[in-house]
Formats: structure tokens, sequence, C-alpha cells
């Protein structure tokens, strides 16, 4: 165990990717073992004493921000372990909760396998994914990291170990749980609240025979510290290629986006099935023009799209594809075709050139940015874009959306250039959330909540469902130490 006290040292602790301000703690103890966070967690139980839990801080909501108390970091908790293959398309890897996802990405392909998540950041830890269920680009084809947790270690507020594998504890018809702990059986009851049954990082899991891991998962450091999973790999693609299509009307895009859907869902394996659909609108495209030329002057939206193949069907289904963007009324002339590593590089850097171009923005006015992170039913996506265009048109504010349209899950962003802007775009996000939910939406598709979002949360679980998420958490942490205002505020 470190302990860290000198206010150089602990001061980038205190900064993550949200823009919160003021967070401070006494102290930052670095675990370098389980046994670490046991005693740490123990200790602050008996005195009261808040803990933050942060490992890459790289999150979007202050979740990992410490307002007192004292933080404790899982950096060192690294440790990768060996592959244990279940079968001839399964494998399991264990990995300490501080390993970083791209180290855990290098090393199961090094080994012949493959773990499908793929988050933006490339610095995140996999506790900081796991907390927030965290998905990516690839989420189209590959799911949430829930999908690829077969097990977690845990260390409960009150210093409690418990190791949770998926499928042998549920809740009952009550929505209970009791599960046994190093401390002896622990009790927990879910929340009674409806959650959409689409992608969504929003409130603690509780979906009908809810699995205990779940909950943990996307618990958002509240519920408990993670310090350990075993995590699944499945097999690698052989290649891949991928194209960044042009639309002159954002319409044509949806209705691209749907075709290849409806066609994915098929999962023919000679057939269309892609990996990724990303979104970008007008805006997001005018503003990293001058990055890249290619781009048209005629442009109303872009689609981003990445099929893997085998070396024998890669011709037949790249003319798959073409045959499609024709259909579209598309000059394949005019579509960025990726077709090896490195030119599939240049897309990641063109998807993460828009939000730099922002950061720039935001940076230069010196006030934080209003980004959503919502998701609707696929049905109703359509409506949701228009509304928020409307909006946004009505009110004259800087905006510009991307995202994850494969998934109908959308980051709108809105760029304030004066406080009383910024002001309005809260208030803006606020009528988004309450249409989004109103569509059967959630008001969190993959970030979470954090500290950043509260009245998000309610506007999707009510008050009830607030109070209730309370009740669970003072379950298993009476003092309330643990990831403190995370997800909602304690009375």
């Amino acid at each position: 165990m470190i302990i860290k006290t000198n206010p150089e040292f602990i001061q980038h602790y205190f900064e993550d990717s949200s823009g919160m301000l003021g967070a401070h703690a006494d102290k930052v103890v670095i675990a370098e073992s389980k046994e670490d966070v046991v005693d740490v967690m123990q200790k602050s139980s008996e005195t009261a004493t808040p803990v933050t839990v942060v490992g890459g801080a790289t999150g979007v909501t202050g979740g990992c921000l410490a307002f007192g108390g004292i933080i404790l970091s899982t950096e060192r908790l690294n440790d990768i372990d060996i592959i244990k293959p279940l079968s001839d398309k399964k494998a399991s890897i264990k990995v300490g909760a501080g390993s970083l996802v791209s180290d855990i990405k290098n090393y199961a392909l090094k080994n012949g396998w493959m773990y499908p998540p793929d988050p933006t950041e490339k610095n995140a830890t996999i506790g900081g994914n796991i907390s927030t269920n965290a998905s990516g680009g690839r989420g189209f084809k590959y799911g949430t990291t829930r999908d690829y947790i077969n097990c977690v270690d845990v260390v409960l507020p009150d210093g409690a170990f418990l190791s949770v594998k998926r499928g042998t504890v549920f809740a009952d018809s009550k929505n209970e749980i009791s599960f046994d702990t190093s401390k002896g059986t622990k009790k927990i009851k879910l929340p009674d609240y409806k959650l959409p049954k689409i992608k969504n990082a929003t409130g603690y899991f509780n979906y009908e025979n809810s699995d205990l891991i779940d909950v943990f998962i996307g618990s958002e450091g509240t519920l408990g510290v993670i310090v350990a999973a075993e995590l699944i790999l499945i097999k690698p693609f052989e290649t891949l290629f991928g194209g960044i299509i042009f639309f002159d009307e954002r319409k044509k895009s949806w209705d691209f986006v749907n075709e290849i859907r409806n066609l994915s869902k098929q999962k023919n394996s000679d057939g269309i099935n892609a990996l990724s659909l990303e979104y970008f609108d007008k805006n997001a495209l005018e503003l990293i023009k001058k990055d890249y030329p290619i781009i048209p002057s005629a442009v109303d939206a872009g689609i981003l799209f990445e099929q893997d193949c085998t070396k024998k069907n890669y011709d037949s289904l790249l003319d798959k594809w073409i045959k499609i963007i024709e259909k579209f009324g598309i000059d394949i002339n005019n579509v960025w075709f990726a077709t090896n590593e490195k030119e599939q590089e240049e897309f990641r850097k063109f998807r993460h050139k828009i939000p730099e171009r922002v950061n720039e923005i935001v940076k230069k006015y010196k006030i934080p940015k209003v980004g959503t992170d919502i998701a609707v039913p696929h049905d109703k996506l359509e409506k949701m874009i228009n509304f928020c265009e409307t909006t946004f048109n009505k009110e004259k504010l800087m905006h510009l959306t991307f995202g994850h349209i494969g998934e109908s899950h959308l980051h709108a962003n809105l760029i304030a250039s004066t406080k009383e802007e910024y002001e309005k775009c809260r208030s803006i996000y606020i009528q988004i959330a309450k249409k989004a939910v109103s569509l059967g939406g959630t008001v969190s598709a993959e970030h979470g909540i954090g500290k950043t979002k509260h009245p998000f949360a309610e506007i999707m679980l009510g008050k009830n469902g607030i109070e209730e998420m309370r009740k669970l958490k003072l379950s298993l942490d009476p003092s309330n130490i643990l990831g403190q205002n995370n997800i909602f505020k304690m009375k």
C-alpha cells in the first residue's frame, strides 16, 4: 500500500474528462493488493471516512472525483493472468481492475484471442469500464462490457470480500438478492423502476431475475470496489474493411443505417454484418473539414462503417456493400474506403478529431460543454434527432451531433461561449432528456450519471426510483462512505 499526501503529487487525481472543478481529498491510497483494499475499506467504514475509487480517471461525469475523504487508486492492481481456453471459440482471462483495456486487448491478440469491447479512451482501466458498463464504437456488433464479464472480485464498503460468478446468484420474485461474503450473508432489494430494453447506463440493473454480477456492473463505484475480473475472450476476426459515406441528405443516412442494421441482424456468415455504424452530422463534419478536405462541400451527414470478414469472402462482401451504397444514390468514388489496418487507423483519428476540436473550442471559451448521452428505440431515432435539431436551431446555439447510430445512441454537443448560454444549454439538455424518456429511451447509454447528471437520472427513474437506489446503497454502505454522490445525492 502506497500513501501519498503531497499536494503536488496528488493534484492530477483531482481531474478527469468531465470538466468538474474543486475536487479535493486528504490523501491518495494506492492499493497493491486485494488485502490493501479490504484494509482501507474496513478502516474507512469504522471511521466513516469517504472513499472515492479512481482507475484511469478517463470518465466524463465526475464519478472518480473526490470531494473530501480519501482517494483509493487501483492503478497498481494491473496483473494480467494467463489465458485459459474454454472451447475452440471462447477463452477466459483474469485481470486486475487497474489493467488498461488497451493492454488487455493487445495481450489477447498476441495470444490468438480478442477482447471485443472497444472503448474510445485507450487509457481507460477495466475496473472503470466495468463500473460504467462501457461499450464503444464496435458495440453495435459486440455489445457492452457486461457481455464479457464472467466474474468480479468485489470489496464491499465494510471491507467484506466476495467473488461473484455469473449465473450463480439471482434476484427472487420480490427482486431481492441474498449472497455470502467474507463477513457473512448480505441482502439487497433491487429498485422497482422499469429500465428500457435498449443500451443503457442509467441506474442500478434490475431486469427480471437479475444476476448479482450485473448489479455491480454499471454501479459507478457506489456499491463496492472492483479489484479483479474474469473476462471472456473470443477468436479475432481475420481481416476487415470499412468506409465513410457522405450523404447530401441526412434522411438518406438514417435509411441507409436501417437497412444495414436489418441485414446485420440476419447474421449470415457470408452476408453483411457490420462491426460498427457511426454517425456525423453536418456541423460535426464542418468542424474538421480543414483537417479532411475529402469531405464534400455539399454534405449533410456522414456514416462510418466497419465490416469484419475472412480473406476468402472479402471481395464478395465488399461488393455487397458497394451495391447497397450505390442503391442510395451515392457515387462510390466519393466514399472514403479503408482496406487495411493503416487506413483503418485513419478512421479512428477521423472520429477522434471531432471531440478534439470541440475540446479546443471549450478551452477557448473556458466554459464546459454540454454533451448528451441519450439512446432511444430504433424506430424513434428520427423523431429524437429532429427534436434536437429543431430545438438547437431555435435557440441559435453552436451544436454538433455524432455517435453510435447503429444502436440509436448519439452524442449531441452544445457549446456555449458565455455563462448565460451555458445555462441555456443545460436547460435544453433537460428538454432532450425528457423527450428521450418519453420515446422509451435512456438519458445515459454508456457514460453513466456520475456527479454531473443527477437531474437526468431523476427524469428517467423518478423520485421513487432514486429513493429505492438510496435504500439499496445504504443496505451495503450504511455510513455512505463509498462513491459519494455518484448517480444520486444522499439526503
